[in-house]
């Protein structure tokens, strides 16, 4: 397909994905549960005030859930960024095969969700990506370029696959500096490079035991 034309973030947080999204020139959403987040987006960000100006921004203060269930948009890309631990009260129904099954009824055909857990315990770890995988019959998993955490992305088609170059001619400059802002002076794509050399097949992390998933009614 095209190059994506708008994305939806579910966690507004520090706003570090929302900033990162707008970069790209798309049209963007953040849904966010708590108002006072949004406030602090300036004690994270210098630039905030300039990016809460973007044209091609929205912030919805709502539940992430009922958010999806009741809007009709349709998003290119949507990320999952749930706030850390994930035993926090809440952020596990984010994980959830049910949440997952609504949040791929917004997706664009040939549209992408990326989810990030963040770490901890491993049975956890492999009961998320059994939701995913029973939701999305593609899911590639890529750990943390500084061994921090692991990034899901699913679809329901292939997800095609693509050289650090390749990756790299396709963002606009704004996204480059974007990418770049925390490694300043690295090869674009010999980073992309980096990325991908951390990818593996999910359904590799599988436990054997399918009890091990994340539902509503069982959170793990």
């Amino acid at each position: 397909r095209g190059p994506a034309e708008s994305a939806l973030v579910i966690c507004f947080g520090m706003g570090t994905t929302y900033r990162s999204a707008l970069s790209w020139g798309i049209k963007t959403t953040a849904v966010e549960l708590v108002p006072s987040v949004k406030d602090a987006f300036g004690f994270y960000h210098a630039d905030a005030a300039r990016v809460l100006q973007n044209p091609n921004g929205r912030i919805v203060v709502d539940d992430g859930r009922r958010y999806l269930e009741r809007t009709r948009n349709q998003y290119d890309v949507i990320v999952i960024d749930p706030p850390p631990p994930i035993e926090a009260a809440g952020s596990s129904l984010l994980y959830s095969q049910e949440f997952y099954e609504v949040a791929k009824q917004r997706l664009r055909p040939h549209g992408i969700l990326a989810a990030w857990y963040p770490g901890g315990d491993l049975l956890a770890g492999r009961a998320i990506a059994r939701s995913l995988c029973e939701c999305f019959p593609h899911v590639l998993l890529f750990g943390g370029v500084e061994d921090y955490g692991t990034h899901f992305l699913a679809s329901m088609e292939p997800i095609e696959p693509l050289s650090g170059a390749e990756l790299a001619a396709r963002l606009p400059a704004e996204a480059k500096a974007d990418l770049l802002e925390w490694n300043p002076g690295q090869d674009l794509a010999a980073w992309f490079n980096h990325v991908l050399s951390r990818q593996s097949p999910a359904d590799q992390v599988l436990d054997p035991d399918p009890k091990v998933r994340v539902t509503d009614d069982r959170p793990f």
